[in-house]
């Protein structure tokens, strides 16, 4: 256990979430704290927190996550987020991210399973 304590924080990612409006509110103040290594933001969460779940492409859900966006890249913490598609990941990755998620467990085993379908005719 003392070797582990004393290496601990070396191993570790301290990654932080950006999930409500009000984190996006106060971007800049969350970036400014110090040992953040990369910050990631939860559209769908973030679209939930305004009342508009599910509607990730809603001009508002699309605002809010600019200004996240553009908080975390000019505070120099390496930005991720979640990719539905590749298309989506590759404009992301244009936009600066390094870090992508692309699905969620439940997402990429109905993926999976849909792609054992196909080709079989019904």
């Amino acid at each position: 256990m003392p070797d582990y304590m004393a290496t601990a924080d070396d191993d570790m990612i301290c990654m932080v979430t950006i999930e409500h409006v009000e984190a996006v509110k106060r971007i800049d103040e969350i970036m400014a704290v110090p040992g953040i290594d990369v910050a990631v933001i939860g559209p769908g969460d973030l679209a939930t927190s305004i009342g508009k779940r599910g509607r990730l492409d809603d001009p508002e859900v699309l605002a809010l996550i600019a200004q996240a966006e553009a908080g975390i890249l000019k505070s120099g913490v390496p930005i991720g987020g979640a990719a539905r598609t590749a298309e989506q990941a590759n404009r992301m990755i244009e936009r600066g991210y390094v870090a992508l998620a692309l699905g969620f467990d439940w997402s990429l085993f109905a993926r999976g399973i849909a792609a054992s379908f196909e080709g079989i005719k019904r």
